[in-house]
């Protein structure tokens, strides 16, 4: 599917550069409230409550896990980069290094994860992957860095005669970002493939809910990082930690294309430090995003209509079991009440 959505860009002579960014949660297997301890106060067993982002002390309270998930990649070829820790207790993402192969870099995305779950394991700790383990803290994303070269090797995104008001962007990048945010309702269904990918749709858990833009903003649903011109790249935020990497990167590249091909306008950008009131404006409930996606002509266009059918079916009957199923939630609220 990815081979294909990927042959529009090669007729026009252009090749994606991507990486991706995994976030994911340490659990602890051996209690049972499964989640691990608040981070220590370095040099003591005293816990630190409270966000703890960035902050390198908690990364070497897991060094062990760290050092065998660096190395396990090594051994594999995968190109792990920077570890940090994330908003949440016990939250973590480890970047990859960008390759010039979409496919490429969705192995290596796959790859990383079956690491981390193993070396997870050997030291006492379950990975989770989903995309919204815990009410109350925020969920795990699966974000996509992506520039495009052309033949000559140059930045697609930063060399053309349109230049904007922003060096080094142009009308490309400009476009590239305005069919994005324009397919982003309708390709929220690949995003979020799971019941519980929606709980992470929530304005106020850091999670992009709208399509917006800006310049190095870490709310925007597609980031543009500060960089030079070799190196302007977009980043697409929305997709959870529980998608599938290959039709994610897909449906991205659909969306570049599709909007550099209809120029299509993305609107103002955020500015870069602007407080964001986000408004809910692509769907956060699974029946409502498979609606969209069924409906999407472009999308049809870019996966194929066999494609398109066979997985709104599918996630249709998934989503009809899971509501169907009586959860102790159901006892809780209404044995009682009705």
């Amino acid at each position: 599917m990815l081979e294909n959505a990927l042959k529009p860009l090669k007729k026009r002579g252009i090749s994606p550069v991507v990486a991706t960014e995994l976030e994911f949660y340490l659990l602890d297997a051996t209690s049972d409230s499964i989640r691990i301890g608040a981070p220590k106060v370095p040099g003591t067993d005293r816990p630190q409550p409270g966000p703890q982002v960035y902050l390198p002390e908690d990364l070497f309270e897991v060094e062990g896990f760290l050092d065998d998930v660096y190395d396990w990649c090594e051994a594999q070829n995968v190109p792990a980069e920077a570890a940090i820790s994330e908003y949440s207790p016990g939250q973590f993402e480890i970047n990859l290094h960008h390759v010039d192969d979409a496919v490429l870099a969705c192995d290596h995305a796959v790859m990383l994860k079956r690491i981390i779950k193993a070396a997870a394991r050997k030291h006492g700790f379950i990975a989770c992957f989903m995309a919204k383990p815990f009410a109350d803290d925020s969920g795990s994303g699966l974000h996509i860095h992506m520039s495009l070269v052309d033949k000559s090797g140059k930045n697609y995104f930063s060399h053309s005669k349109e230049k904007m008001a922003l060096p080094p962007f142009s009308a490309r990048l400009r476009h590239a970002v305005g069919g994005l945010l324009k397919l982003m309702p309708e390709s929220t269904a690949i995003f979020c493939p799971n019941a519980n990918s929606y709980r992470r749709l929530r304005p106020d858990s850091f999670a992009p809910v709208e399509p917006n833009w800006g310049v190095n903003h870490r709310v925007v649903s597609v980031r543009i990082p500060e960089s030079d011109e070799d190196n302007l790249r977009l980043e697409h935020r929305v997709a959870g930690a529980d998608a599938n990497p290959y039709l994610v990167m897909a449906v991205v590249a659909a969306g570049v294309h599709y909007g550099m091909r209809y120029r299509v306008d993305p609107g103002d950008m955020v500015e870069q430090g602007a407080e964001i009131v986000p408004q809910l404006e692509i769907p956060n409930r699974w029946d409502a995003a498979l609606d969209l996606f069924e409906e999407s002509d472009v999308l049809r266009e870019y996966l194929g209509e066999d494609y398109c059918r066979y997985y709104t079916m599918v996630r249709r009957a998934e989503s009809q079991k899971f509501h169907n199923h009586i959860s102790q939630l159901d006892f809780y609220w209404y044995l009682r009440a009705v």
